[in-house]
């Protein structure tokens, strides 16, 4: 206990670091939301005709958008979310800049009846990383 009190800003550094560590995937448990790196990404639109959707607002879409997505900003994601409803049977891949609001987006469409939602694992970023195509 000592050691604790003694210490207690370590203490709560690794509290938080736990926390953080923990989080993301427990996020995804409760949304429902599968996560897909760039490659399962690419497979996924290749092979099963996946669908993607940028989630980015229209000021960030400046680098470009992934061939062929749909435009849905997140700001305005609950209107502009009902132009995917025809592709409820296929799997929808979710982005935005990194990755952490394609989350809460994906939610919302698992919310709604889609089955196969993906969140595209380091959003943009990884894309442009891996030097994909993008169109303007």
């Amino acid at each position: 206990m000592e050691f604790i009190v003694q210490n207690w800003v370590l203490i709560a550094g690794i509290m938080v670091v736990s926390l953080l560590l923990i989080a993301e995937p427990l996020r995804l448990r409760i949304t429902g939301v599968k996560t897909a790196n760039v490659f399962d990404a690419v497979s996924l639109s290749n092979h099963e005709d996946a669908i993607f959707v940028d989630v980015r607002e229209s000021k960030e879409m400046a680098t470009g958008v992934i061939n062929g997505a749909y435009r849905v900003p997140l700001s305005n994601f609950d209107k502009s979310a009902t132009q995917l409803d025809k592709f409820k049977d296929k799997p929808i891949i979710v982005y935005c800049r990194s990755g952490n609001r394609s989350i809460g987006a994906g939610g919302k469409l698992r919310k709604k009846g889609f089955d196969r939602v993906y969140s595209l694992t380091g959003g943009i970023l990884a894309w442009e990383k891996e030097k994909l195509p993008l169109e303007s």
